[in-house]
């Protein structure tokens, strides 16, 4: 009986054991998210007073793209401000599928108008009263109204229905689109459709994302171009996209018109666009010079590729002619981000085999890389990566200065590690990765002075499509009492993104600390993802990140105090010149 009641004992310690590990696990995790994510309130949070950039784009002439141009913004508009409506996503799907054909065919602005008085009217309108609390177009950061009063392909009465439902617009709870607890968007019972789509159902995902962008896209201000511009011009291309892969460097095309940083991330592993395969080395852009800069997996490294040496040819044609005919479909907010996405583009190949036309010293080589599958190279870092989070992170650089790489660090293995080097004067933040996570909290306890404020968050209003609303980034004050009063620097780089960026923006809270490094990935907050026909996923930044002075972060980066950019000379000879500067300076510390 004895041996029944210990076995027992033993089957219920490790009982409790299996769930008090995972219990505690979700707790932190929900302490970590409720410090560290905005509490939205869209009834009370103050609207954002930002310059509109929007201009309106008026079609010259009454062809088939004008009158798609309107019925994709008049399509858009009801979907979102018409609350009347008791349409499935499936269904108002529907209603814009069954008239693109109808505008295609009519070329009698009679006819057109018609149409577009039917989409408008469906079903029935009742009467409007005014009753928006916001009728006022300065309100709304995102959108004017100007196109409305447009005379070649609309009419007066369509312009007064269309201010008829905006002013009855009254904030109810949006239909198709919510705020999820961060502020980015998600979409309720969004349709999908999985195989390559027809010229209608391109043009849905067209017409689906252009609206989604022109509502809801927190830094649609941003955009270089005048989104109507874009539109017009993108319909006919939808339209002529006849095969997948025309049909994806279409939808990349697009979404690389935002230049956010964020978009390109999926377009970068888009089979069709690119190729699976890339070789073992990173390459970047120096000052006009195409160089090898990193070699990716040590154990499939030959020793045929060398640090710096300059790529002149990738399988018979020049590199800066492939460069030039990739950045319609890859970039980055800023140019550190913007060479690494077009030189992984550059580099990724159908084939397992690429050939190169190298410069190494005054030599001209011509090597055959060997090409691994992009995924694989990938896999085999973050193995190396969670094998060094078990390793020492820090170095002493001398008796008062100390390195820690945050690339490797986690909220289990960050304490000790600075427990051993807490005594330095200087304590130099390797930031120039995206490491995990959880370690904001002991980052900011360890480094942060407390109460510390660092961030305001932009989100899309869903109840006011065009409305953006602002907040506190994190809910609560960060930092502590007992925080590291010595010299922080700061190492950042086009590697230190969104996360890393959010990260780096609390560390600067501190007086003492000095950020050093080339501009950082511009692509701060939280991400939101759209799916076009065809099962295309594509990604963008959800919410906006602003310093406390509403200084914005994206397609900027974080503040640089001391910039160091990469020199060819110093990957040759392996010289972080980041690092060494952060020696220099930390060496001028009394």
């Amino acid at each position: 009986m004895k041996k029944i009641i210990k076995k027992r004992y033993v089957i219920v310690v490790i009982l409790v054991a299996l769930f008090a590990i995972p219990t505690y696990e979700y707790i932190q995790s929900l302490r970590l998210y409720f410090k560290f994510s905005s509490k939205i309130n869209p009834y009370t949070d103050p609207i954002l007073k930002e310059k509109s950039k929007n201009e309106t784009f008026i079609p010259s002439t009454f062809d088939v793209n004008a009158r798609l141009f309107y019925l994709c913004k008049i399509w858009g508009f009801i979907k979102y401000y018409r609350e009347d409506m008791r349409l499935s996503t499936s269904q108002i799907d529907s209603l814009l599928l069954t008239n693109i054909s109808e505008v295609i065919r009519s070329d009698s602005k009679i006819e057109y108008h018609s149409i577009l008085e039917r989409v408008i009217s469906f079903p029935i309108l009742p009467q409007f009263e005014k009753k928006n609390p916001y009728p006022d177009i300065n309100d709304y950061a995102l959108i004017n109204n100007g196109w409305m009063s447009d005379t070649i392909c609309l009419n007066m009465s369509i312009k007064k229905t269309l201010e008829d439902i905006f002013y009855a617009h009254s904030g109810r709870k949006n239909r198709y689109v919510f705020n999820k607890s961060t502020g980015n968007i998600s979409f309720i019972d969004k349709a999908g459709h999985s195989t390559f789509p027809e010229t209608d159902r391109r043009l849905l995902g067209l017409f689906d994302y252009w609206n989604i962008i022109n509502y809801f896209y927190v830094y649609k201000n941003y955009i270089d171009d005048s989104w109507d511009r874009v539109l017009h011009e993108s319909i006919q291309r939808f339209m002529l996209a006849d095969s997948p892969k025309k049909y994806h460097m279409e939808i990349r095309r697009l979404t690389n018109r935002l230049k956010d940083t964020h978009a390109s991330y999926p377009a970068t592993i888009d089979e069709y666009m690119f190729g699976a395969y890339r070789p073992n080395f990173r390459m970047s852009l120096i000052n006009d010079t195409f160089v090898i800069s990193q070699i990716r997996v040590a154990e499939y490294d030959q020793g045929l590729f060398k640090l710096g040496d300059v790529v002149l040819q990738i399988d018979g044609h020049k590199t800066h002619q492939l460069a030039d005919s990739l950045r319609d479909f890859v970039c980055g907010g800023n140019y550190w981000s913007d060479q690494m996405f077009v030189c992984n583009a550059i580099l990724s190949k159908s084939d397992s085999v690429t050939e190169f036309t190298l410069l190494r010293e005054r030599d001209t080589l011509s090597i055959k890389s060997i090409n691994y599958k992009a995924y694989d190279l990938f896999q085999n870092e973050r193995t190396y990566d969670r094998e060094h989070k078990k390793q020492t992170l820090y170095h002493w650089v001398n008796d008062t200065i100390a390195y820690l790489n945050l690339r490797f660090s986690s909220a289990n293995n960050i304490y000790d590690n600075y427990n051993a080097i807490k005594t330095a004067s200087v304590i130099i933040l390797d930031m120039r990765s995206y490491p995990d996570t959880d370690i904001i909290w002991p980052l900011t306890d360890l480094f942060v002075p407390p109460n510390s404020f660092f961030a305001y968050t932009t989100y899309p209003d869903t109840r006011f499509p065009g409305m953006l609303r602002y907040c506190r980034s994190s809910s609560g004050r960060i930092g502590r009492e007992d925080y590291f009063k010595g010299r922080i620097i700061v190492l950042v780089n086009e590697w230190t993104r969104s996360f890393s960026e959010y990260a780096t923006m609390a560390l600067q809270m501190n007086p003492r600390t000095i950020t050093v490094g080339n501009s950082t990935s511009g692509a701060d907050g939280n991400i939101s993802l759209f799916t076009f026909p065809g099962e295309v996923r594509t990604i963008y930044s959800g919410i906006g990140i602003y310093y406390p002075d509403f200084t914005p972060t994206q397609r900027v980066g974080v503040r640089v105090d001391y910039t160091v950019e990469p020199k060819i000379n110093d990957i040759k000879k392996k010289i972080d010149t980041a690092y060494e500067e952060a020696i220099t300076i930390a060496k001028q510390e009394k």
